[in-house]
């Protein structure tokens, strides 16, 4: 296994971890990473095992009603780790609250996004990295 996988997360602890990413448009390993994570579409959850990906499941976004919904959705499927190109305040604590790793500074395809988070290229979101253009979020 690379040892930046270990860097990235808890996939170098548990050998298997899921990761989600919001989607533009369905959830697939070709779709569009979303700059907005509270309202993509759908968010690809995808299981890497050794640094590989495993299998991809889409998971819909349609009807929350609060930024803590989209994140316990999550959760409840098992998600470990978050990739993003950005995010807001609310959302975050409520990854924090439930211990799920965010990381920011993905771009292009979800395929994308988990080859940068493998090669060590993704940064561990922070209190001074949230956006601030979404004040709902």
């Amino acid at each position: 296994m690379p040892e930046d996988v270990e860097e990235g997360g808890e996939a170098g602890d548990m050998g298997e971890t899921k990761v989600a990413i919001p989607c533009i448009g369905e959830a697939h390993l070709q779709a569009l990473v979303s700059p907005h994570f509270g309202r993509c579409d759908s968010y690809a959850i995808v299981t890497l095992e050794q640094g590989k990906i495993k299998a991809t499941e889409p998971l819909s976004n349609s009807g929350h009603s609060d930024c803590a919904s989209p994140v316990q959705a999550l959760a409840d499927k098992g998600v470990r780790l978050m990739l993003v190109t950005g995010m807001g305040l609310r959302p975050y604590l409520t990854f924090k609250q439930l211990g799920i790793e965010v990381r920011y500074g993905v771009r292009g395809t979800v395929a994308d996004a988990i080859e940068s988070y493998l090669k060590g290229e993704s940064f561990p979101m922070t209190d001074d990295s949230l956006c601030n253009c979404h004040p709902n979020e």
